[in-house]
């Protein structure tokens, strides 16, 4: 086991344990190539590698290098938050674990998230462009859904539990941020292999790697799905998610959600276009479609 796969509530640890403590490297390596190329060229390292297929814009690449750097600094601190069992067990340095969790949360919700929604709106997709947008806004509002109901449990602290339950739903909240990784090594693949032009790449990269949302019981029950619910225990439903079992209405909400997402994203994206000069939607268009050749 790599050593940096801790085991943060005792001896048995959950399948979102295992996989976030795999995901720990992957995340800092890509943090790291992503930084380096805004740092270097000024752009978003795919942006860079696929030829400018996926350019849109001066204030879309603005939005882009600002979320790629509050990302990182998400990761940073919820590494300090899950890995630093020192700082949470010390009585002199709890303070470090309470301050740097307050940050995560408020980086989270005022710049990642917001931005995350503009990019999954805003980017360019010439390929099955709803389902790729439902995919991304899944994992905007699921990564939300968990960070909210951690910091509600650990607010209203009803048992000597409730601080480990807020510590999973963290954590669970963590890993589905995380889930864009195996679809960047996978578009990574594909791009290098040159087997499509980069805008079918990008799309098969996230539908291909979406099937993970199903073999991890996501895919119909979202955050009450399987790989949530063993991490979370079958016995903290109520407190974790509000109610031990999930109503009708929720748990058709969740089942409907993808249609929810690609409706949201027909309309909204209509509503730009039609908004939109029409020579200047004409003409992204055509450059779109040249820089995906």
């Amino acid at each position: 086991m790599q050593p940096w796969v801790l085991n943060t509530f005792g001896t048995r640890r959950s399948e979102v344990e295992e996989i976030l403590g795999v995901f720990w490297m992957p995340a800092t390596l890509f943090a790291t190539v992503e930084l380096g190329a805004f740092l270097g060229v000024r752009k978003s390292f795919f942006v860079a590698i696929t030829g400018d297929a996926f350019e849109n814009g001066h204030l879309y690449g603005q939005v882009v290098e600002i979320h790629v750097w509050a990302s990182a600094a998400m990761w940073a601190l919820a590494a300090n938050q899950i890995l630093g069992e020192r700082f949470r067990k010390s009585p002199m340095l709890s303070w470090v674990h309470r301050r740097s969790g307050q940050a995560m949360l408020g980086l989270f919700y005022s710049v990642v998230l917001p931005t995350s929604l503009y990019l999954s709106f805003k980017q360019r997709i010439d390929f099955l462009a709803p389902a790729v947008a439902a995919v991304l806004l899944d994992t905007a509002t699921c990564t939300s859904y968990f960070l909210l109901r951690g910091w509600c449990v650990a607010r209203r602290r009803r048992n000597s539990d409730s601080l480990a339950l807020h510590g999973r739903l963290m954590q669970c909240g963590v890993l589905m941020s995380m889930s864009i990784l195996p679809q960047r090594l996978l578009q990574l693949y594909l791009t290098c292999s040159q087997r499509f032009n980069h805008q079918a790449n990008y799309t098969a990269s996230i539908l291909l790697t979406s099937v993970l949302f199903v073999y991890f019981e996501h895919f119909l029950d979202g955050p009450r799905g399987g790989v949530w619910l063993s991490c979370i225990g079958p016995d903290n439903q109520e407190e974790a998610y509000g109610s031990a079992r999930a109503s009708w209405l929720e748990r058709m909400a969740w089942r409907s959600r993808w249609a929810i997402y690609a409706i949201t994203y027909f309309c909204v994206r209509r509503w730009y276009v039609d908004a939109a000069p029409h020579g200047l939607v004409h003409h992204t268009t055509e450059k779109s479609v040249a820089h995906s050749r």
